[in-house]
């Protein structure tokens, strides 16, 4: 049985012409001389019985070379405005054209070496794998002044991609930094809606979300450090609606002199306040504790624990 593998350059042409009929592969082959065209010819007649399956790939391999060489600029062999992608990971890749529309995805697929365009496209969204093969036959209306623009700007874009390495693979980690972006009362929703459909998920999570209500579990010389560079008027508003015993963690881990300051403040915010300030005042808090895990201070992680041993 034929293996599509195992197939030379000359028996690839032989199955197409066969498949094709010669008439039309040889007007798609002008190139060629009359020796190699009746080479062809001949070897034709040695293969019998050719699968379906290796007829399709056979016309696969040829229609996606075909079309990639139709976007090769003409005369720029040193200068190939998609030879950036070379240096992308198929996951990147993906990643990098995954916002882009049919079009543009077909176009940047094109570029790529046979066995990469056929590994990227069926890792596309399934509905959009049709929209993108159909594309790749509608490619050459495009004008080479419009590719070499779309590559211009896929270029620019790939610069802000995130190493292989950095990619994410979902699980808690991941959907906690999600939900750090959120608004707090959107955390509260997703948070709930996980405790129902997905616990075991949310243990995961929960080991690496970090709210505001979780900044007297720090200890209190982290606690200092990060509002050491939050306005006490910030903190004043972060702190509205919180418990004497959340409010008294915060004063502790300040010096005497703000501690005042921030009284003052908190007195001045006396009665209803907009959520929106205080959500705000909160994030930014938030946000300051995040930088120092960052630097390396602390790992989250390790207060979000539920266990500790005295």
């Amino acid at each position: 049985m034929i293996d599509f593998k195992n197939l030379s350059g000359l028996d690839k042409v032989a199955i197409l012409f066969k498949t094709l009929g010669a008439n039309l592969a040889v007007q798609l082959f002008k190139g060629m001389s009359p020796a190699q065209i009746q080479k062809i010819r001949k070897h034709m007649g040695s293969i019998n019985s050719i699968p379906f399956q290796v007829k399709k790939a056979v016309l696969e391999e040829f229609y996606f070379s075909f079309i990639s060489e139709k976007f090769k600029p003409a005369g720029e062999e040193t200068k190939k405005p998609f030879e950036f992608l070379q240096k992308l990971t198929d996951e990147q890749i993906i990643y990098l054209i995954s916002t882009e529309s049919p079009r543009i995805m077909a176009l940047t697929i094109a570029q790529l070496e046979i066995d990469r365009q056929v590994k990227i496209l069926q890792n596309l969204d399934p509905t959009v794998q049709p929209k993108v093969v159909t594309e790749i036959g509608h490619l050459t209306d495009i004008p080479l002044e419009g590719v070499v623009s779309i590559a211009n700007e896929l270029k620019e874009k790939s610069a802000f991609l995130p190493r292989a390495s950095e990619f994410s693979r979902g699980g808690g980690e991941n959907l906690a930094g999600i939900l750090s972006q959120m608004r707090p009362r959107d955390e509260k929703k997703f948070l709930e809606h996980l405790e129902k459909e997905a616990p075991d998920l949310v243990e995961q999570v929960k080991r690496y979300y970090f709210s505001f209500d979780d900044m007297t579990k720090l200890p209190q010389d982290i606690l200092s450090d990060v509002l050491k560079s939050v306005e006490a008027s910030e903190v004043a508003y972060a702190l509205k609606g919180k418990s004497e015993e959340f409010i008294d963690t915060f004063v502790k881990s300040l010096p005497q002199r703000t501690q005042i300051i921030l009284e003052d403040e908190m007195q001045l915010l006396e009665g209803p306040q907009p959520r929106r300030k205080v959500e705000a005042a909160q994030k930014v808090i938030v946000d300051k504790a995040r930088e120092l895990e960052k630097e390396g201070r602390f790992k989250l992680e390790d207060f979000m624990e539920a266990d500790f041993i005295e």
